[in-house]
């Protein structure tokens, strides 16, 4: 069935190139808050990488030694350059020093919502 958009179910897919990406991390027992700390500051070098839409870090509740990141980018390649560079002050050796098992990786394909750039 067609929407008023004229898009099947109502889902538009006008930038198919965009990924994302549930990032799930466990870290060693009662180091959460810092690999929070050490994400919140990759977080901060993203904001300066291009084709990064969003880079969420989040805390989960009930677990407090799992942090979850949000991931959105324009492209693939953006995404493979950026965690190819240096992650700023918080280094990729830093973070994987804190993890109790090594990360779980959802891929999603973005379809838009807030804060997504539409033109990009």
């Amino acid at each position: 069935m067609d929407s008023p958009n004229g898009h099947a179910n109502g889902v538009s897919r006008a930038r198919p190139d965009r990924v994302g990406r549930y990032v799930r991390m466990v870290a060693q027992p009662g180091r959460g808050t810092d690999l929070a700390e050490s994400l919140l500051r990759v977080a901060d070098g993203m904001g300066e990488a291009p084709g990064c839409e969003a880079y969420v870090v989040n805390a989960a509740p009930d677990e407090p030694d799992t942090v979850w990141v949000t991931e959105v980018w324009s492209d693939a390649e953006s995404s493979d350059e950026a965690l190819n560079r240096d992650l700023g002050e918080a280094g990729l050796g830093e973070v994987l020093e804190l993890l109790a098992e090594p990360p779980e990786y959802i891929e999603v394909s973005p379809l838009g919502g807030p804060g997504l750039n539409r033109g990009r």
